[in-house]
């Protein structure tokens, strides 16, 4: 799993001419289809815009850069990673389980696995945060996320993964 807080911030580098064309602002999510839609860029002239690179233009997504086949740039659509963090997480019975702290994504970079949740400082220091994986989600919706009551972040014992 790797988690979108290392992706965003990388340099974003065009692998056929070596030149770097910015740095990663923002990833957009398509939460329908539980994937990565697109990269925003800051720096250059993309500073401040919609335009980005789609998905399937990402060559690969490593530890210190991201490269691109081609500079492909078009409006990115979806949700922004940045508008996710923050949102809070409930059962579909109405008992919250959390804010989300970010979005964990397979090795690839291309779908979303689970959201790593946090119930507040305190409980961060003494039990750790949390995991709520994909497949316990109902629904994504724009201001929080709704699970199967079977959702639990923090094991019996605190920290864990469900």
């Amino acid at each position: 799993m790797r988690r979108t807080r290392e992706i965003v911030g990388l340099p974003v580098l065009d692998i056929k001419t070596g030149e770097q064309v910015g740095w990663v602002q923002d990833i957009t999510f398509d939460t329908e289809l539980d994937r990565v839609s697109g990269v925003l860029l800051e720096g250059g002239h993309f500073f401040h815009s919609m335009n980005g690179i789609p998905r399937q233009a990402v060559a690969f997504i490593g530890k210190d850069a991201l490269t691109v086949n081609t500079v492909q740039l078009e409006e990115v659509q979806g949700t922004l990673w940045s508008q996710k963090i923050g949102n809070q997480v409930y059962t579909e019975d109405g008992e919250a389980r959390g804010k989300i702290e970010d979005v964990f994504l397979d090795d690839s970079g291309e779908r979303i696995v689970g959201y790593e949740v946090s119930d507040g400082f305190l409980a961060d220091l003494f039990q750790g945060r949390g995991t709520i994986l994909q497949q316990h989600v109902i629904v994504d919706g724009e201001d929080v996320l709704v699970v199967d009551d079977q959702a639990r972040p923090w094991g019996e014992n605190g920290g864990g993964s469900v």
